[in-house]
C-alpha cells in the first residue's frame, strides 16, 4: 500500500467516535510546514497515536494507506515520539482464515463436501492478511528510519 509523513502543525482533528483501541476522526488537518493545508477524510488512528493529536502540535505526521482505510501510524514532535499501528483488520483476517479453515475441513471429513462458503473466506483471508500485514510492516520500517529525523523547534 502507500506510506507518507507530512511536516507541519496540526490545526483540527475532529473525532467522531473512540473505541477500545481505535479513534476515527472525521477530518484531521495539518498545516505544511512549506505552506498549504492537508486534509485527511476518515482517518482511523490508534490510541497512543490519536492521545498526541491536540490541535497547535508542530512535528511530522505519518501517514497510512491500507486496503479498505487510511490513516495515521505515528506522531513525531521535538520532545516525542509515538508509534502505533491499527492491527484490528489484520487480526479479523487471522480469525477468518482459521474459522472457515476448521469448517471446510470439517465438512470435508463430515461428508465428503467442500463448502463454498468457506472456500470463498479462506482464499479472501490468505489474499488478504498479507496484504495487511505488509503496510503495517511499511508503516514500522518508515516510522524506524525516520528515527533521527530532526524535527524543528
Amino acid at each position: 500500500m502507500s506510506v507518507a509523513a507530512i511536516d507541519g502543525t496540526l490545526e483540527a482533528a475532529n473525532l467522531k467516535r473512540r473505541v477500545r483501541n481505535i479513534s476515527v476522526y472525521d477530518s484531521i488537518t495539518i498545516r505544511r510546514d512549506g505552506g498549504g493545508e492537508e486534509r485527511l477524510g476518515k482517518t482511523i488512528v490508534s490510541n497512543p497515536v490519536a492521545d498526541a493529536l491536540e490541535p497547535g502540535t508542530r512535528g511530522r505526521f505519518y501517514t497510512y494507506a491500507s486496503i479498505d482505510h487510511k490513516g495515521l501510524h505515528g506522531v513525531r514532535t521535538a520532545d516525542k515520539a509515538v508509534y502505533d499501528f491499527p492491527r484490528n483488520n489484520e487480526k479479523l483476517m487471522l480469525v477468518v482464515l482459521a474459522v472457515n479453515l476448521v469448517w471446510l475441513v470439517g465438512g470435508i471429513l463430515y461428508d465428503g463436501r467442500a463448502r463454498y462458503l468457506p472456500l470463498a473466506l479462506v482464499v479472501l483471508a490468505a489474499v488478504v492478511y498479507p496484504l495487511y500485514r505488509k503496510t503495517r510492516v511499511e508503516t514500522q520500517r518508515q516510522f524506524e528510519a525516520d528515527a533521527s529525523a530532526a524535527i524543528p523547534a
